[in-house]
């Protein structure tokens, strides 16, 4: 099944939400708010929340989610995120295990890159740091000194990368 974002229009007698539940009608009139006794409830007990947007919210780290209960890779209260949906939807199919999506921009604009796996995702956004940080995508940033240099000039290990100039003023200071 696909999965797309697109707003359906919800039939009367059925949860506003999105959930699919069906709602129980009113069993007396509430004049005061316009209802009549036999009118089909908008939303399941609990369901009703003041800041309800559709289904679509954004989250504190600027992520968006949908509410998606069937969706697999909803969290248990159903929601998704929406770049994983947009993902899929541009593939055509579901995500493979390891794939992670990338934020080009802000997260609500939603411009994406599909990675194949974590170590691609962390390749892009070092590069991407780099090229804000100095103007150029190549270049590697020095653990120590916390500045970016040409590759030529940064000595890198399995762990770390750095100026040779930056480890020899650490040796020199543990040596007096």
């Amino acid at each position: 099944m696909f999965y797309g974002v697109e707003s359906v229009e919800i039939p009367e007698g059925f949860c506003q939400c999105g959930c699919g539940g069906k709602t129980k009608p009113f069993h007396k009139d509430f004049k005061d708010r316009g209802i009549l006794k036999g009118t089909p409830r908008r939303f399941l007990h609990g369901h009703n929340c003041p800041a309800w947007a559709g289904g679509r919210m954004v989250r504190k780290q600027g992520y968006v989610v949908l509410k998606l209960h069937d969706h697999p890779r909803a969290t248990p209260n159903g929601y998704v995120y929406e770049h994983i949906v947009l993902a899929e939807k541009a593939l055509g199919k579901p995500l493979p295990p390891k794939a992670e999506i990338h934020h080009h921009g802000p997260k609500i604009e939603q411009r994406l890159v599909i990675c194949e796996d974590r170590s691609y995702h962390t390749l892009i956004e070092n590069r991407t740091k780099a090229l804000k940080a100095c103007g150029n995508a190549n270049w590697l940033k020095c653990y120590k000194c916390k500045q970016y240099d040409a590759p030529e000039n940064i000595v890198v290990t399995k762990s770390n990368k750095y100026h040779r100039a930056c480890v020899s003023k650490k040796q020199q200071v543990h040596q007096q």
